[in-house]
């Protein structure tokens, strides 16, 4: 019976001593060359073995803010696991769950001095990371979050299935307890501008609120009862089993047909979901084929061993139903040369009539607009993203002492990426007020 309990649980110390003991202790470790943020591996599971966890945890902060989050919903498996030798003869060493037993092991930290005021828009990966670090170099840090609760996707949009809501609370504590500030329910945009948060003294804003505005699939039907987009699916999902919502009923009930339109990761927790709701089956399709699908191995896979059926070079071209949906329009696709560009055609002739109950858009998303169009100087390109520099100062938008980065900048990309970016960003804006300081 499947439920959104946590799927995998963390080592005991005993056994993530044994997993230390493991390491070969490389000469040349490709597990860093495999992590995107070139965690200093080796030496974190040799200060573990050595039980020695304080220095192991100080070696991961020194490039991970988010570890608590990262050792659960990163793609190991094709990173720092992925390359470890091991895998050769056998399993890799468990780098995800010896993070997860450092993380969880974390003290908290407190703030000496303060050295500015910085305002975090967002409380999403990006936005946790560049707080947090700020917050350590001892700014005083404000994070205005629009929903109800922090932690932006990593509460509303990962099901809790891969990342149980206790432990997204765990690290909201964590960055609470080095000294920042949360404020929730407060719109930027609508409750207050940039312009007045400049005016309250804070001397940087950060925008981190990635891509909250769902992208349309554009076919006849899509406004019926019934259809659905993705990221509003698991956001409802979410707010119901966290009691937001009183006694409102699932979007997907017992016994549904579901087709979702999209077979990215954001498709496929979807569907997954649905299928934890009781869907009676779940069909996922996808426009390009199957070695181009953006899902994670290991979500795919997954996945399928529960029971999603995929169909790949399928979408749906239309949408049935009077008030309601009773079902879809299938039809193929095919890649067609046409000059110097490859384009992706219906195949005439392939239509079917599909049944089913409801119906989850999963084609992407973009960035809001009310942030940039209440205030002046920051501009975005043609699809609406937040531009942004490299130099003097990495993130910095068109409007001095406004920095951006994550999925506001550019497309949805994963949660250690953003972090990634979220520390760079982080780095440039202690070095812009800093600025003639020394």
């Amino acid at each position: 019976m499947l439920n959104f309990d946590e799927l995998e649980k963390g080592f005991t110390e005993e056994e993530a001593l044994a997993e230390a003991r493991r390491c070969l202790k490389c000469k040349t470790p490709l597990c860093v060359r495999g992590c995107p943020i070139e965690n200093r591996i080796p030496e974190i599971i040799a200060a573990i073995e050595q039980k020695d966890y304080r220095t192991a945890i100080d070696i991961i902060n020194e490039n991970s803010n988010l570890a608590v989050i990262c050792a659960r919903v990163c793609p190991h498996n094709d990173q720092c696991e992925g390359s470890c030798v091991l895998n050769r003869k056998g399993e890799g060493i468990r780098i995800s769950k010896l993070e997860r037993f450092l993380a969880e092991k974390e003290m908290e930290l407190a703030l000496n001095r303060l050295r500015g005021k910085v305002a975090v828009i967002g409380s999403g990966p990006a936005g946790l990371s560049v707080a947090s670090i700020l917050a350590k170099q001892n700014y005083r840090v404000t994070v205005f979050e629009a929903q109800g609760k922090a932690g932006g996707v990593l509460r509303y949009g990962i099901p809790e299935y891969r990342l149980p809501k206790e432990v997204v609370d765990k690290q909201i504590e964590i960055v609470r307890n080095l000294g920042v500030r949360i404020e929730t329910g407060v719109i930027i945009g609508e409750d207050l501008t940039l312009d007045q948060l400049f005016a309250m003294g804070y001397q940087a804003i950060f925008i981190g609120t990635g891509t909250g505005l769902a992208k349309k699939l554009g076919v006849e039907g899509e406004q019926l009862a019934g259809a659905m987009q993705a990221i509003y699916f698991l956001e409802t999902v979410s707010l119901i089993r966290d009691g937001s919502l009183g006694d409102r009923p699932y979007p997907v009930l017992p016994g549904d047909r579901v087709v979702v339109v999209g077979a990215g990761n954001v498709a496929v927790d979807a569907a997954r979901t649905a299928l934890r709701l009781k869907a009676a089956e779940v069909m996922a399709v996808d426009i390009v084929p199957e070695k181009e699908r953006r899902a994670s191995d290991k979500e795919y896979a997954e996945a399928l061993h529960e029971g999603v059926d995929f169909r790949f070079e399928t979408s749906v071209t239309r949408i049935h139903g009077e008030e309601e949906v009773t079902g879809v329009t299938l039809q193929r696709f095919a890649r067609q040369v046409a000059g110097r560009e490859s384009i992706i055609m219906p195949v005439p002739g392939t239509e079917q009539l599909v049944p089913c109950d409801k119906v989850i858009i999963a084609v992407g998303q973009k960035p809001f607009a009310r942030i940039v169009s209440t205030t002046t100087g920051i501009k975005t390109n043609d699809k609406g993203y937040v531009i942004t520099e490299t130099e003097p100062f990495y993130g910095m938008t068109t409007r001095k002492g406004v920095f951006a980065a994550g999925d506001v900048v550019h497309e949805p990309q994963t949660v250690i990426l953003a972090m990634r970016e979220g520390r760079r960003v982080a780095e440039a804006i202690d070095a812009f007020l800093q600025q003639g300081k020394d």
